[in-house]
C-alpha cells in the first residue's frame, strides 16, 4: 500500500483500528447514490457497519444489495443492475404502438 493510499484511508476512518466513522460512511453513501443519479438508494446501517442499496427504478425488487465496503457494494450493484435492466427490456412489447390519427386542424383549434 503506498503512502498515498495510506494516508487517504487514515482521513476516512475514527481510529487506528480502521474502522469507518458512521458521519463518513453516511458522506460516502450520499456521494455513492448521487454519482448513480439517484438510480439506487444507498444507506449506511450503523448496527451492521454495513452498506445497503435499492433499485429506485424497480420498486418490486424488495431485496437489498448489501457490502461490508463500499468497493464490496459497487460490485454488486453492477451485478443486479444489469440483471435488472435486461429484465425491464424484456418486459417491454414487441409489438409497435398503437397509432391514432388526428384530423387536421384539431389541435388549432383545441390550443387557439
Amino acid at each position: 500500500m503506498s503512502a498515498k493510499a495510506r494516508r487517504e484511508r487514515i482521513r476516512m476512518t475514527d481510529d487506528a483500528s480502521g474502522r469507518l466513522s458512521d458521519e463518513k460512511a453516511r458522506l460516502l453513501a450520499t456521494q455513492l447514490q448521487e454519482s448513480w443519479d439517484c438510480r439506487w438508494q444507498v444507506m449506511w446501517e450503523p448496527w451492521g457497519r454495513k452498506f445497503r442499496a435499492f433499485p429506485a427504478y424497480d420498486m418490486d425488487v424488495h431485496t437489498p444489495v448489501e457490502g461490508a465496503t463500499l468497493r464490496e457494494l459497487w460490485r454488486a450493484v453492477l451485478d443486479v443492475d444489469q440483471e435488472l435492466l435486461f429484465a425491464m427490456a424484456e418486459a417491454i412489447p414487441a409489438h409497435p404502438p398503437t397509432v391514432i390519427h388526428i384530423p387536421p386542424g384539431i389541435l388549432q383549434e383545441v390550443f387557439g
